[in-house]
């Protein structure tokens, strides 16, 4: 492999990652609400 192919692959899989945390912390601030009534203030995804 490339420099150029290991540096996209890695940026191919930072955005996946991206991606997912985005989809998660929205369906925790949903759960959140639905389960308190309140909106969440703040969530922290690894």
């Amino acid at each position: 492999m490339t420099k150029e192919e290991v540096l996209a692959r890695f940026k191919a899989a930072k955005e996946k990652k991206r991606q997912c945390v985005e989809r998660l912390e929205e369906k925790m601030r949903v759960t959140y609400e639905k389960r308190t009534g309140k909106p969440a203030k703040y969530t922290f995804v690894l």
